[in-house]
């Protein structure tokens, strides 16, 4: 990884270690933008006279907050592009429909604040793997921050992308030896079920991932059904349904069959009496099961916890 990503381009300015009113000032007289400036005060915080310190519509472009403690502080509608936070803490701090882009966040420190991972959503690029590490710290204390506050539905946002930096993180470790080198069985045991449990159910915390899911599913199985219909042997089971021909494909009749199958939620008084009708029945019958637990799993994530 290139150090330039733990630098400010140029020759910015400098705010001294006791100039933290000087930034102050900047902020309070500049036109929504302020670039160029690396803040060396340890602390950024509230003055003695308000109990808040409030910043709002400000652009900061390469600025550098490095090393350096945010506390009691409320962003609203303000933009982070190629900053430094490495080493910074954000301590009793709200972001109000703030973003971040290229913003270095390397073992920042995030407890009692207001923020909306989705803020940090662009922050790191798919391609940049290499920087994986740097993104699975960050949506950890995301996660961690918002458990500790009780702000579940953020706590589900940084949980689903803290689960997917740490499959790039795999990635890393095995094509780009950062921060270390995997072998292929570690790299396959970590990775294909991380890749698969995100593109399929979400990792349980996306309910339009299940429900793609059980659509292709359910597809699927419907346009087999319709192919082998004539393999199945039906017989109706107590009494005759209108759109049912055990010999003639019907499509309505499988719409009902396949719903029957998959989810039990419909009797479509259809019974298989091949082999090969039951051994489609039951496979259907087991991946049903398999997406009904997982919906379990998403609804609890969703709105219980």
């Amino acid at each position: 990884m290139s150090n330039s990503f733990f630098e400010l381009s140029g020759t910015p300015r400098v705010i001294g270690k006791n100039s933290e009113v000087e930034f102050k000032e900047m902020v309070s007289a500049s036109e929504g933008t302020i670039r160029d400036l690396i803040y060396k005060p340890d602390i950024l915080k509230n003055s003695d006279e308000h109990p808040r310190y409030k910043v709002k519509s400000i652009t900061f472009i390469n600025v550098s907050f490095a090393k350096t403690k945010l506390k009691n502080i409320d962003f609203t509608s303000c933009h982070f592009e190629d900053c430094l936070f490495f080493g910074s803490t954000l301590d009793n701090c709200q972001f109000h429909r703030c973003t971040f882009k290229n913003v270095n966040t390397h073992q920042i420190l995030i407890k009692r604040t207001y923020i909306d991972p989705i803020s940090f959503k662009n922050n790191y690029q798919k391609k940049d793997i290499e920087k994986s590490n740097m993104a699975v710290h960050l949506f950890q204390q995301l996660l961690n921050n918002s458990r500790d506050e009780e702000q579940s539905e953020f706590a589900r946002i940084a949980n689903y992308y803290f689960q997917k930096w740490e499959g790039r993180l795999t990635r890393s470790k095995f094509f780009k030896s950062q921060p270390y080198k995997i072998n292929f069985q570690t790299f396959a045991v970590e990775y294909i079920p991380n890749f698969l449990y995100r593109w399929i159910f979400g990792y349980g915390l996306r309910l339009r991932s299940f429900i793609a899911t059980f659509f292709v599913l359910y597809g699927v199985f419907y346009f087999t059904n319709l192919n082998y219909w004539n393999e199945y042997g039906f017989h109706e089971k107590d009494f005759a349904i209108a759109s049912f021909n055990s010999e003639n494909i019907s499509p309505i009749a499988n719409i009902f069959f396949t719903a029957d199958a998959m989810t039990q939620l419909v009797d479509s008084q259809f019974q298989p009496q091949t082999d090969f009708g039951m051994y489609m029945l039951t496979m259907q019958g087991f991946s049903g099961f398999i997406l009904l637990s997982f919906l379990i799993t998403v609804l609890i994530n969703r709105f219980v916890k």
